[in-house]
């Protein structure tokens, strides 16, 4: 994640200084979260840093003022029911969008095991769609549509690829890299892209060693979410 913090061509937002952020997000910590942001819109490519703040989804497509579907890339539902009334977390982010978001169409669900839909509240079931592994197959390679000409936001956490496509500190899925970089080409071909954001980065542990893998196998998938949204532009622009 360094080298994209160091990029001039990006705008980074240090949040490093803010308290209560590790996995659940404090009221206080939201507020200054909020106000730090608040001159950026949804859209672009917003990179997220670790899993443990992927309720920032939840801050960005806030920001939306029309009719979407979120598209989320993820090995976790993270749909568990808000154990505390205002405070937001990690697992429990897109329980409070489908809550809250009056925008919200639906949430289609890529990467996520059958058995974790088991932790999806069944009064939010109406507003999920789960994209099993043999469908996703036959999107990537064209076969079949998930759907077209729709406000999309796209949300990718990192722990839906396998182990030789990104390092997170979760468990973590089955998708390879080349397969996410087409679902990334064709969404935004087929779809209205009204903002991306990317998380999963290896947080910062004790061992330097450990660190610079995850990092290097991390910024790789990095760079290929943005060959494809580089390369899904120019073929835009060329139409």
């Amino acid at each position: 994640m360094e080298q994209f913090a160091d990029n001039p061509d990006f705008i980074h937002i240090d949040c490093s200084d803010i308290s209560g952020t590790d996995c659940i997000l404090s009221a206080a910590a939201r507020k200054t979260i909020t106000d730090r942001i608040s001159g950026y819109g949804a859209r672009g490519i917003h990179f997220i840093d670790s899993g443990d703040y992927h309720y920032m989804t939840k801050l960005w497509t806030d920001k939306i003022d029309e009719p979407f579907t979120l598209l989320l890339v993820d090995h976790h539902t993270d749909m568990q029911p808000s154990l505390v009334p205002g405070v937001l977390t990690c697992g429990d982010w897109v329980d409070s969008v489908i809550r809250q978001n009056k925008n919200l169409k639906e949430v289609l669900l890529i990467g996520t095991p059958r058995e974790a839909l088991k932790t999806v509240p069944e009064n939010i079931r109406a507003k999920v769609r789960y994209v099993d592994y043999a469908e996703f197959e036959r999107i990537v390679t064209g076969r079949h549509e998930l759907s077209k000409g729709h406000n999309v936001y796209l949300s990718i956490d990192k722990d839906a690829l396998n182990r030789e496509s990104a390092v997170t500190n979760w468990d973590q899925g089955v998708i390879r890299l080349d397969e996410l970089h087409a679902l990334v080409m064709q969404q935004l071909s087929q779809e209205n892209i009204l903002g991306i954001d990317v998380c999963g980065e290896y947080p910062a542990m004790r061992n330097l060693f450990e660190e610079e893998k995850a990092a290097t196998i991390d910024n790789r998938a990095n760079e290929v979410i943005l060959d494809a949204v580089v390369k899904a532009r120019e073929m835009s622009l060329k139409s």
